[in-house]
């Protein structure tokens, strides 16, 4: 059992190596990740610490998050409110974890989100809805403004 546990450390620890060197397809090594359970958190943790990259970084803590380490909680957080690339990932990841600390400062990006950029106003709705957070009187007179009706009901909704 000693042998079992030594060599599923190792391979864990070279997954984590593998996703720290991919530069083409990380998301497929990530996608992978977890079938090594807890085994995975401790090096990917340390990849993610070691990390340079903001969108790897991100990448690394939303994994992280998924596997139940809330280390790279402040990273996502952050990306939230920078309103980024990595905006939808990181409030997507927070919102499936369940981290209430998340609703307001998505509702903040989601305040401040364009009108036209659709895709990110669903984003950021459904990542409320996933956290239960009802969406404010202001948030609403902003997003009444939002043309077809039909796009505007489903996000109010």
């Amino acid at each position: 059992m000693d042998n079992l546990s030594v060599c599923s450390s190792e391979i864990s620890e070279r997954v984590a190596v593998a996703f720290k060197s991919e530069r083409e397809a990380p998301h497929l090594i990530v996608e992978r990740m977890g079938r090594f359970g807890s085994l995975m958190i401790p090096p990917l943790e340390r990849v993610y610490r070691e990390a340079d990259e903001e969108s790897f970084k991100l990448m690394a803590a939303s994994a992280l998050l998924h596997m139940g380490s809330k280390v790279g909680i402040p990273s996502l957080m952050a990306a939230v409110v920078a309103r980024g690339s990595h905006l939808c990932m990181a409030a997507i990841s927070l919102a499936a974890a369940g981290i209430s600390e998340a609703a307001t400062p998505i509702e903040d990006s989601l305040i401040k989100c364009e009108l036209s950029d659709v895709k990110t106003l669903e984003c950021l709705t459904s990542s409320l809805r996933l956290l239960n957070h009802p969406i404010s009187g202001e948030t609403r007179i902003r997003l009444a403004g939002i043309e077809p009706k039909w796009l505007r009901d489903s996000l109010l909704s």
